[in-house]
């Protein structure tokens, strides 16, 4: 199967993740186990793109201020628009990382990562090394994550409970419409 075959048959799951964790961060739900004796959280940051693909061609929508408040983004989904972008914070202990994540490939960009505590002058090499490993945690952070939205997606859960509310969540403010994402 070529790369690009493959792609689409799963490109479905970025975008349901980046749903699953707007829904968590708005739910008060956005903390994470990532590790022994560590947790992050997840919030989004105020933009996110939503798309839908029809007959008509393809129509994107670009939403940004304050999530919380982000009723027509929500009015999108209801309207079969999906996340396929998303500024994304993740914070863990008292370090903070700020990155836009794409729904397709899980890319980050726009990556800001915590400011490096290194003195240049006597270790310059180090100021590199301890930015790699600050990006390096985030995305195991963001790599553990997934993973355990992989493993509620596939678990009796996800239809018992998870989707349900999902779609609640999708539809709180939109009352005349339905919630057909799921």
């Amino acid at each position: 199967m070529h790369l690009l075959e493959k792609v689409r048959e799963t490109e479905f799951l970025g975008r349901e993740f980046l749903l699953w964790l707007w829904f968590r961060a708005e739910t008060e739900r956005g903390f994470f186990d990532v590790g022994e004796k560590e947790r992050a959280e997840v919030w989004f940051d105020g933009k996110i793109t939503l798309r839908s693909e029809n007959e008509k061609g393809v129509e994107t929508i670009i939403c940004s201020g304050n999530t919380s408040n982000m009723r027509e983004a929500r009015f999108a989904l209801t309207e079969e628009k999906k996340v396929v972008q998303a500024t994304v914070k993740l914070a863990m202990g008292d370090n903070q990382w700020s990155f836009t994540l794409d729904s397709t490939w899980l890319n980050f960009t726009t990556f800001k990562s915590p400011r490096v505590v290194q003195d240049r002058e006597e270790d310059p090499d180090g100021v590199f090394y301890e930015k790699i490993f600050l990006m390096e945690k985030a995305i195991s952070a963001m790599d553990k994550i997934y993973a355990s939205f992989i493993k509620l997606r596939l678990s009796p859960e996800w239809d018992n409970k998870e989707g349900p509310e999902l779609a609640g969540w999708i539809s709180l403010y939109c009352w005349d419409a339905p919630a057909p994402y799921l």
